[in-house]
């Protein structure tokens, strides 16, 4: 046996166990704690405008019964998304970050790549060009740290031909039509939830990077790894790189 640490590890949505999920401040927090890899969400609002946010609602992490889609910009910005039901008040003051604040701190931290999800929700709303099209818009201002990611084919088409360096693509399953996307679209990385990456590693080879999603575990983080995961994202960013021991076997 032996002693391993894991920097391929993610901080999916920033350190949402110790802080609100896509907030700076967590984003931070999590490089702080030796990150070196990140993913964000992104909606878009009414007027166009990228914010970093997994749900289209804001129900679950403002407690506003509202869709980032069908509110203006302005109004965006003084949500609070503290997450009050998991943190109390501790963080009342967070507000719903928009894209360019996170890519503007993203440049001063030179050795972080962010993974950036379009979400279908807004790509729906507002039209798969118009969507891609604003956020590669944001991301030219740092490119080499950015890679677009989304469960939407169509959207990394429109990524790649608007000059997205990297591409990943985020799969729930595999059928004979997902095969041939992916041999045809070759995106970098590929994206499953960790329950299912075994079997689908194993239906869907190529010479992409595999980043499994997520775990807490520092043991099932290594596990992924062994089987073939590149990259392993976890809520628990700084938790499992300071964890005590990484074991190999």
């Amino acid at each position: 046996m032996g002693v391993q640490t894991l920097p391929e590890l993610v901080g999916h949505r920033g350190w949402p166990v110790r802080f609100p999920e896509n907030f700076l401040e967590g984003f931070a927090a999590a490089v702080s704690a030796g990150a070196c890899w990140l993913e964000c969400d992104v909606q878009v609002s009414a007027d166009g405008v990228p914010f970093v946010c997994h749900d289209v609602s804001l129900k679950r992490t403002a407690n506003l019964d509202r869709d980032i889609t069908h509110m203006r910009a302005t109004e965006l910005d003084v949500v609070s998304i503290g997450e009050r039901q998991r943190f109390g008040e501790q963080h009342a003051g967070a507000r719903l970050p928009r894209l360019d604040a996170l890519i503007a701190w993203l440049e001063s931290q030179s050795h972080v790549t962010l993974f950036v999800e379009i979400k279908r929700e807004s790509l729906l709303h507002h039209g798969t060009a118009a969507v891609v099209g604003r956020v590669m818009d944001e991301l030219r201002v740092a490119p080499g740290q950015c890679s677009v990611i989304s469960f939407d084919h169509d959207c990394l088409v429109h990524a790649r031909n608007l000059g997205a360096p990297t591409i990943g693509w985020a799969v729930e399953s595999v059928t004979d039509e997902i095969r041939r996307l992916a041999k045809a679209l070759n995106p970098d990385y590929l994206f499953t939830d960790e329950r299912v990456f075994a079997d689908i590693h194993a239906a869907l080879p190529g010479p992409w990077q595999w980043v499994p999603y997520h775990t807490e575990d520092a043991r099932r983080a290594m596990e992924l790894a062994r089987h073939g995961a590149t990259l392993v994202e976890t809520n628990d960013i700084g938790g499992l790189l300071q964890a005590a021991e990484f074991i190999q076997t």
